[in-house]
């Protein structure tokens, strides 16, 4: 009787445990399909926001003190929109609406190789050190003269571009070595009107640089210039040439940059350059100085100018949040002009 009972129950309990486990099978298979599921859609979705632009900003509020009074502006306000739409191709598109809105750079880059890259739209034109800096990276709160007055900026031929133009550019490196390239260049073929708006003439400018590292803190670099630009005085299209030569010492603690602009403005033969030295404290603090040299008419000894300036940079933040300080003192031929400029500029960026 014992032996029958225990069997019974030995029975009951190995139906009970394969009924238990036709249960929970079914639910066990569900989960593991709603699981790869999930991870599909979760996949999904990180290729979807990887194709979606990153957006940065860059707000900077200046404030500046001289002998006839002193004023507080918006200096920049922008939005960049960074992205990569496949793994050869990146855009960017970047709108300033300090003053007036509008476009700073707008251009497609196809990433073939290390060697050779092609880039097209409005972008910074590829002439000199000192004009790729963003303004983030620029240890001053201005440019030097010679890049405001013969690289686009408030240039001396009447073109105000921020350095920019619109044009087709091709670009690479060779040699490299832990990180860095040994030989960098670009070469471009851009309007020569500026930033916004259509070709003026039937030419089109023609500008290169290459830059040489022969070890990694230091840059040799060459920049070249051929083109025209509408001359309002003349009211025709005049020569507008370009050359200049610079070098660079960057460990990320010290820093020395100097470069030599020539021009040719229609006949007019301007010559500029600058040297900047500067520190940095605990990756936060920077001091510096900065020689500026620009004479707009070699043949007249009245139109030289030139500057020195005194700066301290504190970042709160990286390069995102910081105060700069400067004080300029511009020197002239009549040494009665000569007058001091205290500029001070916070920067906000994400």
């Amino acid at each position: 009787m014992k032996k029958k009972y225990f069997y019974t129950m030995k029975k009951y309990c190995f139906i009970s445990l394969v009924g238990a486990i036709l249960m929970v099978t079914p639910t066990l298979f569900c989960t593991a399909q709603e699981a790869d599921t999930l991870v599909e859609k979760v996949t999904k979705l990180e290729i979807i926001i990887s194709k979606l632009p990153k957006i940065s900003g860059l707000l900077n509020v200046r404030y500046q003190y001289t002998e006839d009074g002193n004023s507080l502006d918006i200096r920049r306000a922008r939005l960049d929109f960074k992205g990569d739409a496949t793994r050869w191709f990146s855009y960017r598109l970047q709108v300033d609406f300090a003053s007036a809105p509008k476009i700073l750079d707008a251009y497609i880059q196809a990433k073939i190789n290390p060697y050779f890259n092609i880039q097209i739209g409005e972008f910074k034109v590829p002439f000199s050190l000192e004009n790729p800096y963003s303004p983030i990276g620029l240890e001053c709160i201005d440019n030097s003269q010679v890049i405001t007055r013969l690289v686009g900026y408030e240039d001396i031929s009447g073109i105000r571009a921020n350095g920019r133009d619109i044009g087709l550019m091709f670009y690479g490196g060779a040699f490299q070595r832990e990180g860095y390239n040994i030989l960098e260049y670009n070469i471009g073929v851009f309007n020569g009107a500026g930033i916004n708006v259509r070709d003026n003439n039937k030419s089109k400018d023609v500008i290169a640089r290459i830059d040489v590292r022969p070890i990694k803190t230091v840059t040799l670099s060459a920049s070249g210039y051929i083109g025209e630009a509408y001359m309002n005085d003349s009211l025709k299209y005049e020569t507008r040439n370009r050359a200049g030569f610079g070098v660079r010492y960057d460990d990320n603690k010290w820093l020395f940059r100097s470069e030599c602009i020539y021009g040719l403005t229609s006949k007019t033969e301007s010559m500029g350059g600058y040297a900047v030295l500067a520190y940095t404290f605990i990756k936060k603090l920077q001091p510096l100085f900065r020689f500026d040299y620009f004479h707009r008419d070699i043949n007249l000894i009245a139109s030289r100018q030139i500057n020195y300036t005194l700066g301290l940079n504190y970042w709160i933040i990286k390069r995102n949040v910081g105060l700069q300080v400067n004080y300029t003192y511009q020197t002239f031929h009549d040494h009665n002009n000569n007058s001091g400029l205290l500029s001070a500029m916070a920067t906000f960026g994400f």
